[in-house]
């Protein structure tokens, strides 16, 4: 995990883990349907798109502050 975060970073992390929720929620659709009378599809959609922004607007952060500023070494 020291090496994921040591990658990626924190944000991306934690945005990658919302992600995999959000999965989740809406895989168990059907169960929880039948079971509990819940519908989680929308859910699970709304809670993964909020993590993939989280990791794309990280990795377009991360990105910037790689790159160096021209002249600079």
């Amino acid at each position: 995990m020291k090496r994921l975060v040591a990658t990626f970073g924190i944000h991306n992390v934690i945005a990658a883990l919302i992600m995999i929720a959000g999965m989740i929620l809406f895989l168990l659709t059907p169960f929880l349907y039948s079971c509990l009378n819940f519908d989680s599809d929308i859910f699970g959609v709304l809670v993964f798109l909020v993590g993939l922004v989280m990791f794309i607007v990280g990795l377009v952060i991360k990105l910037f502050n790689r790159r160096k500023p021209a002249g600079k070494e």
